[in-house]
């Protein structure tokens, strides 16, 4: 679904990401790991458009989009969950997940049926959907920020740090979110810190650092790789 060809990111003349190279296949959810400052965000935002790719190629679903605009790609199957939520904070609830899925030209009805669904996942957004999302807390706008992204209807849905700043109950709500939707057949690449949740619901996964791709395997291989475990998970290769 999605293939990265020796991609190159740079915030003017320092280097963000070099030459990297991944696969995504459809029903997939790959994991993207790494320390802060790796280039883990910025790669996302290449692939969605946000950043220009100084050099190398993206393609989805068969078709180079290296050059595509980042709304464009939106309409072909992309949709990007941001690094702090960055939702429409004086807009309510039910206006975030509108404009999530503005271009797709729906009637009030069919807008209320998708915006139903998503309420289905997310309840507490339902009882929140007048409220404006700045009076939300940080667990409901992250819920908020991935409606927002699935109401486009994605093939490919990019998470960039979904537990960034939330409290333990809330994250696994969100990685038990992740996985109903993984069941639901939507395909996820998934940036986060908290390499040891990504692994463990990773069917495969790659590790960045200093913008290189310096390992990949199945979530589960890499989980248990002693260079892993010591750099992101905290535990010495000699522990059990």
């Amino acid at each position: 679904m999605l293939k990265l060809d020796n991609v190159h990111l740079a915030y003017g003349p320092i280097t963000a990401v070099r030459s990297a190279s991944i696969e995504v296949r459809d029903g997939e959810v790959v994991a993207i790991v790494g320390g802060n400052g790796a280039g883990k965000s910025t790669l996302l935002k290449g692939i969605a458009g946000l950043m220009p790719v100084q050099s190398g190629k993206i393609a989805f679903d068969g078709n180079d989009i290296t050059q595509v605009p980042p709304h464009l790609r939106v309409s072909r199957g992309l949709a990007l969950s941001p690094e702090g939520r960055q939702v429409f904070s004086d807009q309510s609830v039910y206006d975030n997940l509108s404009l999530g899925a503005y271009f797709r030209g729906l009637s009030k009805a069919q807008l209320d049926d998708e915006i139903e669904k998503q309420f289905d996942l997310f309840p507490r957004l339902r009882e929140r959907r007048n409220q404006l999302s700045v009076t939300l807390s940080g667990g409901e706008q992250q819920m908020l920020a991935i409606a927002r992204a699935l109401m486009s209807k994605p093939k490919l849905l990019l998470l960039d740090e979904p537990s960034l700043g939330l409290a333990p109950k809330i994250i696994q709500e969100i990685f038990a979110i992740i996985v109903s939707l993984r069941k639901a057949g939507i395909t996820i690449l998934l940036v986060e810190q908290m390499a040891n949740m990504a692994l463990a619901i990773a069917d495969r996964a790659y590790v960045l650092e200093t913008g290189n791709v310096t390992m990949s395997g199945t979530g589960q291989q890499l989980l248990h790789d002693p260079k892993v475990r010591a750099a992101y998970l905290g535990v010495t290769h000699n522990a059990a």
